[in-house]
């Protein structure tokens, strides 16, 4: 009777045994069928965070909530703002002394930066060309695609000069005489001038005045023929 209970209970235990292991296994099983399901949820939700294949600036989303987008859709633009270059717009009167590598100057929010030219595009429409342009300090906060900036071009190396305004005097004396004033202010005389280069603003001065010299660059359409003008105040 004691042998047959202690097999009988030997069997129990090997029985409880193989139960608790089959447990454990199913345990084991469902521990990692939660896992996946996990994985995949976590997936799910990473798909549904929009990422961008650069770093940069969002300039513009078209993309409104509860809109739905299919996988490769554009959603918006990014402007790499450490890469901004400037497209800028030439008078074709300039086009055989611009090239790569030429300097200009930019004032933006009262602070010059230098560009320089990386590509000039010689096709001319409409009397103009293009060239592009890049900071050479890196681009200035604040700055947005599509703003609009005024560019002066180092057409030449620096000079020092005498300038004097344009006016309306040129279309009558061709560049060749002025009527200077005298040192009191009172009578204006013609002396002969010899004008160099010239920019939207200015006559460069050769020869014939000098600094502080004042002239009258009003039209001399009426009085030509005069040597000497009254000034009247």
């Amino acid at each position: 009777y004691q042998m047959e209970r202690m097999n009988l209970t030997d069997k129990i235990l090997k029985q409880d045994a193989s139960s608790n292991t089959q447990q454990v296994s199913q345990a084991a099983q469902s521990y990692q069928g939660s896992q996946n399901a996990l994985s995949v949820m976590r997936k799910k939700v990473g798909d549904l965070v929009v990422r961008a294949p650069v770093d940069g600036q969002l300039t513009s989303l078209d993309a409104e909530i509860g809109q739905s987008k299919n996988k490769g859709e554009r959603l918006g633009q990014i402007d790499i703002i450490s890469g901004y270059k400037v497209r800028v717009d030439i008078d074709e009167h300039y086009i055989s002394r611009v090239f790569i590598g030429l300097m200009g100057e930019a004032s933006i929010a009262n602070k010059n930066y230098k560009l320089k030219i990386t590509k000039v595009y010689t096709q001319v429409n409409n009397g103009r060309f293009q060239v592009d342009m890049q900071f050479e300090d890196g681009a200035p906060e604040g700055i947005r695609r599509g703003q609009t900036l005024q560019i002066r071009l180092a057409l030449s190396d620096e000079t020092q000069a005498l300038l004097l305004n344009k006016g309306g005097f040129f279309q009558q004396t061709g560049g060749s005489w002025v009527y200077k004033l005298s040192s009191d202010g009172q009578t204006a005389y013609k002396v002969d001038v010899q004008l160099g280069r010239q920019n939207p603003d200015y006559y460069e001065v050769v020869s014939g005045l000098q600094p502080g010299d004042k002239v009258v660059t009003s039209s001399y359409e009426n009085y030509t023929n005069m040597n000497e003008l009254v000034i009247k105040k």
